[in-house]
């Protein structure tokens, strides 16, 4: 009987490691960088050293890392300078904010989490609003019809609402794993690569863009070097000549993201 019990305990333990029977990770909604767009370098008559630039985004409807039924709405503003003919500078201002249900959808739930989610709690939706201060500095090139460049900077993230202070509370209990907290600041790198549409890119310019985020609190510990884990946001956009830019956009935590906006060149 007790070789039974013991071939039990050690066979659910077992399941349990390969099933992945962990709390589910959560992150906050402000680690994810928002579609603050890279202006393209154009030929040598359209360029101008300074741009700055307003964008209006929302998500009608998306899932994201163990959160789903996501609704969003928000903005930025930036500037951009460009100097030593391929570097720039880039700073911008963004804000969002919406309503979502938690979920578990990266790993098999555990049985705690499952029933919090059946109880009436787990069922209803939260509020959430984050802002982004980001600042870049990077290079960008155009060769023929091609374009493509990469840079590096900073991220400061402020997160709260109704799903801020509910994940922390899950998280005292011992119900989920979530150490991020609402206020950070993350290191930043950014990729861009496209195309120009006609010669001198007449048409417009259509690209695709990566932004990515670092820190420990967005890992659960098996992500990268170090148990560091990351937030992306990945988008295709299109420019026109005339400055007005649009597309769609991912990331970790909003499946999908529409996108329009108007650059002012001087």
């Amino acid at each position: 009987m007790k070789n039974k019990l013991f071939t039990l305990l050690f066979l659910s333990v077992v399941f349990c490691l390969l099933a992945g029977c962990n709390k589910p990770f959560m992150q906050t909604m402000g680690s994810n960088p928002m579609p603050v767009y890279h202006e393209p370098r154009w030929s040598g008559e359209q360029q101008k050293n300074f741009t700055v630039g307003v964008d209006l985004f929302g998500t009608p409807y998306g899932i994201g890392q163990n959160v789903d039924e996501v609704h969003s709405v928000g903005g930025d503003l930036f500037a951009q300078y460009r100097f030593l003919d391929v570097f720039f500078v880039q700073a911008a201002f963004a804000g969002n904010g919406g309503s979502l249900k938690f979920d578990c959808n990266d790993k098999p739930c555990w049985d705690k989490y499952r029933e919090w989610m059946n109880s009436k709690e787990g069922g209803d939706s939260y509020s959430f609003w984050s802002l982004q201060e980001q600042a870049m500095l990077g290079l960008d090139f155009n060769v023929g019809f091609v374009q493509f460049g990469f840079g590096g900077g900073v991220m400061l993230s402020q997160s709260n609402g109704d799903y801020e202070d509910k994940r922390k509370e899950l998280a005292e209990s011992g119900v989920v794993d979530s150490p991020a907290e609402s206020n950070e600041i993350f290191p930043m790198v950014g990729i861009w690569y496209g195309f120009n549409l006609g010669k001198n890119a007449r048409y417009g310019v259509i690209k695709n863009e990566t932004r990515m985020v670092f820190s420990e609190n967005l890992s659960d510990g098996g992500s990268l070097v170090g148990g560091v884990g990351s937030a992306m946001s990945m988008g295709l956009v299109y420019y026109h000549p005339s400055g007005f830019h649009g597309g769609v956009s991912t990331s970790t935590q909003e499946l999908f993201s529409i996108n329009l906006g108007k650059t002012f060149s001087f």
